[in-house]
Formats: structure tokens, C-alpha cells, sequence
């Protein structure tokens, strides 16, 4: 009796093992998830949309990714921005240019990640691959703006802090960028760690930034409630979602792709989309 007990538990253990893995490798990674975040001062304002995609990890362009971009454009965003590691490899530029071209007309803003710095990616070919189309642009400690109706969004992007070398200067110099028109500041670094240097809070100052993006951290990419037991490097204390740091908001998405290894558990693939 107790051998057939326990022979049953282990198989018990074996077929929910089994199930977990599966769920790991096969059905989590594709099950996107799209947030939405409503950042208007009233809700019948007419707004600016601004989708989110981090962390690509582009190993291919197809099935997945033909979702992928189909899903933003049925978002309808005014503008999207990539947060970094958009590629692992050098030789992945064509698949990052064709994903680009995928998403036709909408305005795109990138930084880089710590991959682009660690694949020794050559940076003018990442920016022409980025910038094929008029109104893209790839900042690199870079500011842009965008503008919709009598509304103007500022962007400054940094370069990543893991991998790269951020200017911190420009957090102090984006005062003087600051132009009356514009509706909001928008600050992209890859590397949500950045947010935990202690000078950093300083030099952004307060209500300068209303609203900084980050991804890096895939949401720990397998969770067990809401424990992440890793998170790689350069990542902070942070996970995902919002976060409330001196002078502004923070938000750290769980990112599109997987690193290290191709499994996601707890942490679903996220699109990000922004009402401001």
C-alpha cells in the first residue's frame, strides 16, 4: 500500500513538473500581455498614446513577431518607444530593421541596452537600422520631441547603465531644454539600477521628469508569487511596474523577450501603453 502511495506522488510530481515546464518554455512566453496605464490629467482629454516594447531579444521576425507589431497597431499609438535590447547579436541588425519596417508609419523612439553594448553592435548601423524611416530616431544621452495637435512630449534617452555610460549632465541640462509648449518630459533608460544611484534623484530634480521607462528586468522573468528570485544586474531593487522614486514615476516592464534562458513563468510578456 505505501509503495503504491508513493509511487503515485511521483508521478504526481513528475506530471506537474511536467506541466510547469511546459508552461515555462512553451505557453507563457507567447502569452502577451497588454497594460494599460492612464496618465491624463482628465480622462475625456484627448491625450497622447505612447506604447512601450522592451527587451525584444530578436532572435527571428515571424509568427511571434508579426502578433507583436499586428497587436501595437491595433493599440493605435501616436508613438512608440523601445527601451532597449532590441538585439543580443550584431549580426540580428537586419531582423531589428525589419521589425522596424513592420510597423510602418508610427513614430519610433530606442535607446539602447546593455546587449547592443555587450554584442559590440556597430552603433551607426544600429541608428541606420532604427532610423530607415523619417520621424525615428535612436537617442544615445540624446533628447527628441514629439508633437501631436498643440501638444508636445519631450524624450530624452540615455544611454544604458549597465552596459554603457548614461550622462548624468543632461538630467541637469534638460531645464534649459524645456520648451512652454510642451505638454510632458518623458525620461528612457534601459536600466532601472540607474534610479537607485543617489545622485541621480538631484540632478532629475522635482516634477521634471514625470514619467521615466525602464525594462532590463523581464519582471524576473520566472516569479513565484511576486518574488523574483533573480533579476540580472544593473536591475536596482526593482521587478516591474510602477514605482515612485524622488520627483517622479518609474515604470519597469516585464519586456517582450527572454535571455539566458527561453522560459517565462509569472512574469508574462508585456506591451505597455501609456495615456498622457
Amino acid at each position: 500500500m505505501k509503495s503504491n502511495i508513493r509511487s503515485f506522488a511521483g508521478l504526481l510530481l513528475i506530471t506537474v513538473l511536467l506541466v510547469v515546464l511546459g508552461m515555462a518554455f512553451f505557453i507563457e512566453p507567447a502569452r502577451m500581455e497588454v497594460t494599460y496605464h492612464d496618465m491624463r490629467h482628465q480622462s475625456d482629454d484627448q491625450g497622447l498614446r505612447l506604447v512601450q516594447l522592451s527587451d525584444l531579444h530578436l532572435q527571428a521576425v515571424g509568427k511571434h513577431e508579426k502578433a507583436l507589431v499586428n497587436q501595437v497597431k491595433e493599440l493605435r499609438p501616436d508613438l512608440v518607444v523601445l527601451t532597449g535590447d532590441m538585439i543580443d547579436r550584431a549580426d540580428a541588425l537586419p531582423l531589428l530593421q525589419a521589425f522596424v519596417e513592420d510597423l510602418g508609419p508610427i513614430p519610433l523612439i530606442a535607446v539602447p541596452g546593455n546587449w547592443e553594448h555587450w554584442s559590440d553592435v556597430d552603433f551607426s548601423e544600429l541608428r541606420a537600422a532604427i532610423e530607415n524611416r523619417q520621424g525615428n530616431r535612436l537617442l544615445v544621452n540624446g533628447q527628441s520631441s514629439f508633437t501631436k495637435g498643440k501638444r508636445t512630449i519631450q524624450l530624452i534617452g540615455l544611454d544604458d547603465f549597465t552596459g554603457g555610460n548614461p550622462d548624468l549632465e543632461l538630467l541637469e541640462r534638460t531645464g534649459s531644454l524645456h520648451r512652454e509648449n510642451v505638454a510632458t518630459t518623458v525620461l528612457l533608460q534601459h536600466s532601472p539600477g540607474f534610479f537607485d544611484l543617489p545622485e541621480v534623484p538631484r540632478l532629475m530634480g522635482s516634477g521634471r521628469f514625470p514619467l521615466c521607462l525602464s525594462g532590463h528586468t523581464h519582471g524576473g522573468q520566472i516569479t513565484i508569487g511576486r518574488w523574483a528570485p533573480f533579476t540580472p544586474g544593473g536591475s536596482g531593487h526593482f521587478v516591474a511596474g510602477f514605482y515612485d522614486i524622488p520627483g517622479s514615476r518609474l515604470y519597469v516592464s516585464r519586456g517582450i523577450g527572454m535571455s539566458i534562458i527561453a522560459a517565462r513563468l509569472g512574469s508574462r510578456p508585456e506591451i505597455a501603453v501609456f495615456d498622457l
